[in-house]
Order: C-alpha cells, then structure tokens, then sequence
C-alpha cells in the first residue's frame, strides 16, 4: 500500500523520505548592519530516496512527475498518521543503473525532490 500519491497516481513507498521545513523571505542588512526583512511564505520540500527500484516502479514515478507538460501537480503523503497535500514541482532524479538486461531494468540510488509551490 503506497503513503504517497502524485496526481492521485499511488507510487512505491520509498527507501528514505524526509520532509525540510524552510522559510522564504527577502530579508537585507542594513547600514548600520541590523537584519530586515518579512517573512514571505513557510514552505516544505519532500526528498525521496530509493535504494533500489525496478524499471515499471520508476516509470510510474516518471510518468507522474516528469512526463506530464504540467509544472505543477499534487502530491498527497502521510505525516504522523495524517493525510497532508501540497502543490509541488519537481527537481533533478539521477539514478544509477544497476542491472540492465533484457527488459526488467532495476535502478539503484534513485532520488528526487519535490517542492512546495
């Protein structure tokens, strides 16, 4: 049963996720070299980690995050038992590959993330 779903589309749970909390702001020093600035936004970005994946498992990923024309898709994930949702679009997947005969192609160090619009 997958805790994580792009676009409604259930993916693979992952090896290792993490979730960083940062927040956005246009904050300067001034003059007399005190900070300013205001807080803009409290965004999240979700890291994926697969430490091994076969070929049909990355495809639904890909298909969901980096096929699509969209910039922007909803990730839905499980936090402490609750169901949560964001807007989230995404950055680099390398992946290594690890075994690659025939058709069943199976994947190592797969990772990604995903940020809150």
């Amino acid at each position: 049963m997958s805790n994580f779903f792009i676009s409604g589309v259930g993916i693979k749970n992952p090896t290792t996720f993490k979730i960083e909390r940062y927040n956005v702001t246009n904050m300067t020093r001034l003059a007399n070299a005190d900070m300013t600035g205001d807080l803009i936004a409290k965004k999240l970005k979700f890291y994926f980690t697969y430490d091994a994946i076969d070929s049909s498992d990355l495809d639904t990923i890909l298909e969901a995050i980096w096929e699509p024309d969209e910039l922007f898709f909803p990730l839905q994930y499980i936090e402490n038992g609750i169901v949560k949702e964001a807007t989230v679009y995404v950055g680099s997947i390398p992946a290594d590959l690890h075994h690659g005969e025939g058709t069943k192609w199976v994947w190592k160090n797969v990772s990604f993330n995903l940020i809150q619009k």
